[in-house]
This record gives C-alpha cells, structure tokens and sequence, in this order.
C-alpha cells in the first residue's frame, strides 16, 4: 500500500509538471500555424478559396 502511495504522488508531481510545459508547447505551435484565420472574414474567405464548407454552412 505504501508503494501505491509513493507511486502516486510521483505521478501527481510529473503531472504538474507537465501540464504547463505542454500547454505552453501546443500554443505556441499554434500560434505558428500559417493556416490558422485570424479572424472570421478571413476564416470565409480561406473557405472559399479552398472550396471546403463548415459543417451547417448553408452556402
């Protein structure tokens, strides 16, 4: 039992760890993200230049 506790608070630890260091990771890659729309117009304008549609587009 006391082996499962140790192991858990490693784990606890790793975690809290990670955590921030992989949030700060995927948003930096997005925000590198040359495809990524800055806003809605250019969201539709990316659409229609690609030819895909929203799913619940009606266009």
């Amino acid at each position: 039992m006391g082996l499962a506790v140790v192991a858990l608070l490693i784990l606890v630890v790793i975690a809290i760890i990670a955590i921030p260091i992989f949030a700060r990771l995927f948003g930096e890659a997005a925000s590198r993200n040359p495809n990524r729309a800055e806003n809605e117009e250019d969201r539709e304008r990316q659409e229609r230049e690609s030819g895909e549609q929203r799913p619940g587009s009606s266009s």
